[in-house]
C-alpha cells in the first residue's frame, strides 16, 4: 500500500473521530442545559424552604443559617460541610440544590428571596451573636 492510497482512509478515520467528538460535545452541552433549566426550577422552592427552616430556634435553623450565609459570602461564612449531616434528608437535598444553583445563577441568590438582603443581615446578626459557636 503507498502513502497516497492510505490517505483517504486517515482522511475518514479522523472526520469520524472529529464528528463522533462533535456528537458528544454536544450531547454534553444539552445536558448541562438540561439540568440548569430544572435548577432554574428547582432553586427557588429550595432557596425558600432553606430560608424558611433559617428563621426559627432549632439547631437544623441554626446550620441552614450558616449554609445560606457560606453562599452569601463564603470568605467571611466557610462552608463547613459537616453542617450537611446535622440535616434531615429533605433539608440536606434542599441545601445541595441550592448550592449548585449558586455555583450556575447569573445573580446572587438571596436576590431570588423578597427582600433577601435584610434576611441575609438578619442570619448574620444571629450567627455572629452566637460568638463562634458551632
Amino acid at each position: 500500500m503507498t502513502p497516497d492510497s492510505r490517505m483517504p482512509k486517515v482522511s475518514q478515520r479522523l472526520n469520524e473521530r472529529s464528528r463522533l467528538a462533535l456528537e458528544r460535545h454536544t450531547a454534553e452541552e444539552a445536558a448541562v442545559e438540561q439540568r440548569l433549566s430544572t435548577l432554574d426550577q428547582s432553586g427557588p422552592t429550595a432557596l425558600e424552604r432553606l430560608a424558611e427552616v433559617a428563621q426559627g430556634y432549632s439547631g437544623q435553623s441554626h446550620h441552614c443559617r450558616r449554609i445560606l450565609l457560606a453562599i452569601y459570602n463564603g470568605p467571611e461564612w466557610p462552608l463547613e460541610l459537616t453542617r450537611l449531616r446535622c440535616l434531615d434528608r429533605d433539608l440536606q437535598r434542599a441545601a445541595l440544590t441550592v448550592i449548585e444553583w449558586s455555583a450556575y445563577a447569573g445573580h446572587e441568590l438571596h436576590e431570588s428571596l423578597d427582600d433577601g438582603e435584610t434576611w441575609m443581615r438578619r442570619f448574620w446578626h444571629a450567627e455572629s451573636d452566637k460568638g463562634g459557636e458551632s
